[in-house]
């Protein structure tokens, strides 16, 4: 069964892009090449404090990694619900098939760093390191699965889709700004090998189960073997704890999944019932569509958490990078430009639901449909940005980034919102059946290319506006950097009704062609038209094609290398 599994595990793993597992696995030599040349130059007083750190680090990248990568090496337990397959059994064989892979490879490798203070203490308590290492990478494997099977149930609680936001919320901010803290901590580098970590952060470290291997190998050399045994039964002791959850979590579930037990109605139902608080018009019902999907869609509420603890992560790592503390009060305007990616797959994450829009179509459907949406988009959004910014500015006392705020908002929303419906539309994603949602982030397919466009898109629509709040600041002349408030306001205000503008024509002409693609992918782009959004149609389903002619590329080197081996056994 393990062999199987992991066979589809391989198969399912070849068929993603190519050149970013290459990227991976480079990635990959590059972080165990720094973690063991740390371990080696590290004085003797500070390698503990060097390799707990690194333990640590690679720990909490293999938990939480597949939550934030999760796709096409993840077996889902569901596949396998209709098999006549004991649940038990199956249970055993995926995890056992979570286990090989290259990036487990490099997890082990990267714990066994831990033999360089081995060797440095007692060579005999490497003998330590060859159990307490194994267990430990077993203890991490299963707490990725724990953990990926947790969040994917707590998806449905708010507490999970906090939780989901903040992890996605970290890394955004690290690829945006984590340079920031890393350039502040490369010169203190030098006198961390020298020194280690203060006392006090050691001690809790030390704690942690990635530095019990270590904890381990020091009692062995100091001749506290009962130490020693404790720290490796710890770790025993947990493993098979994790080993127990992480079976029971891929257990394919064949309940019901409905949703009876619910005992309130959502805060979005209460708000919008009761005294009206939108017009009776079209325009009002898919405003109040879009609201209540936004915050009852668990898959929309982790877009706009995503987005506000991505704009607070960016500000918290400006504000204690130092050099770079100035630009912490402007992280709100990460939350606005991240309306253009949060938004831009809104079609798709209705899915076949946009069949209702069609049938019920009328002279101002579309229209309806365009505006309503962007309106819901400021309406969550900008409140959020607002806050963030306002606490910023409060807390790093930047008064002078008031006026760049206002119009850098008014200029950021406005565009983006427009970006974002103009991309869904024409770069429809129809992602994972909502019924088969896992993970956070099975809402969409592949948005590579339309995260890219929205969010390039939305930055070089801003231009007039930045280019006046610039010149404002390198004068100095606060005039001028008031002005860029109304050009700002302006300039959202225009993207914001020629992008709609261009949604509403394109989809005039090919709503029931953006269904279509959701329901039944297929070779629809052939009239798409010119324009914006449909050279963005054209684009999005050529990469579908490219992608796909990449795998069946990659099938046939396979196929044709295992007749080459069955050949050469022959």
């Amino acid at each position: 069964m393990v062999g199987i599994l992991t066979s589809m595990k391989f198969a399912m793993l070849g068929h993603s892009s190519q050149g970013m597992r290459l990227i991976g696995w480079l990635l990959g030599i590059v972080a165990l090449i720094m973690t063991w040349g740390a371990g080696i130059a590290a004085s003797d007083e500070a390698r503990p404090s060097v390799l707990m750190l690194a333990s640590a680090i690679w720990g909490i990248g293999a938990v939480f990694g597949p939550v934030t990568v999760s796709g096409a090496g993840v077996l889902r337990a569901d596949y396998f619900t209709l098999l006549p397959i004991d649940r038990r059994r199956l249970a055993l064989g995926l995890l056992g098939a979570t286990f090989p892979g290259v990036a487990s490879g490099y997890l082990l490798l990267a714990f066994a760093a831990v033999g360089v203070h081995a060797v440095v203490l007692s060579p005999a308590t490497l003998l330590v390191v060859l159990v307490a290492v194994p267990l430990l990478w077993v203890i991490t494997i299963a707490l990725s699965r724990v953990e990926y099977g947790v969040l994917g149930a707590a998806m449905q609680t708010w507490l999970g889709i906090e939780i989901s936001g903040i992890q996605f919320g970290f890394l955004i901010a690290s690829l945006f700004t984590g340079w920031m803290v890393v350039t502040a901590a490369i010169p203190d580098v030098p006198g961390f090998l020298a020194t280690g970590l203060p006392d006090s952060i050691n001690a809790g470290l030390g704690w942690f189960p990635t530095s019990w291997p270590l904890q381990a190998v020091e009692a062995a050399a100091a001749g506290n073997l009962v130490g020693a045994v404790g720290w490796l039964a710890g770790l025993l002791g947990l493993a098979a704890v994790l080993l127990l959850l992480a079976a029971q979590l891929l257990r394919p579930d064949l309940g019901s999944s409905s949703t009876s037990g619910r005992q309130r109605r959502p805060a979005g139902s209460r708000v919008l019932t009761g005294r009206p608080l939108l017009p009776d018009t079209a325009l009002g019902a898919v405003v109040g569509k879009e609201l209540r999907q936004w915050w009852r869609d668990p898959w929309r509420k982790l877009e706009l958490r995503s987005s506000v603890y991505a704009g607070l992560f960016v500000g918290l790592f400006a504000y204690v990078s130092g050099d770079y503390a100035v630009v912490a009060p402007l992280s709100g305007l990460v939350i606005a430009w991240m309306v253009s990616m949060g938004g831009c797959n809104l079609y798709g994450q209705d899915g076949s639901a946009a069949w209702l829009s069609i049938v019920g179509q009328r002279a101002d459907t579309v229209r309806a449909e365009v505006w309503g949406r962007q309106i819901a988009l400021l309406l969550l959004f900008a409140p959020p940005a607002v806050i963030v910014s306002g606490g910023l500015v409060l807390l790093s006392r930047a008064w002078w980034s008031i006026p760049v705020l206002l119009g850098g908002l008014a200029a950021l929303l406005g565009v983006s919102a427009g970006m974002a419906v103009l991309v869904s539309a024409g770069g429809v994603s129809p992602g994972v059946d909502p019924r088969r949602r896992v993970g956070p982030n099975d809402a969409g397919g592949d948005l590579t290319l339309q995260g890219q466009v929205a969010f390039w898109g939305a930055a070089l629509l801003i231009v007039p506006t930045a280019a006046v709040l610039a010149a404002g600041l390198a004068t100095g002349v606060e005039l001028i950097t008031w002005i860029g408030v109304g050009v700002g306001i302006v300039n959202g205000v225009l993207g914001s009704v020629l992008l709609g503008r261009m949604t509403v024509g394109y989809l005039e002409r090919r709503l029931p062609v953006v269904f279509a693609r959701i329901r039944y992918p297929g070779d629809l782009a052939a009239n798409a038209g010119g324009g914006f959004a449909g050279w963005l149609e054209k684009a999005s389903h050529q990469s579908e094609i490219t992608a796909a002619e990449e795998k069946a590329k990659e099938k046939r080197k396979r196929v044709e290398a295992r007749k080459k081996k069955a050949t050469a056994a022959k």
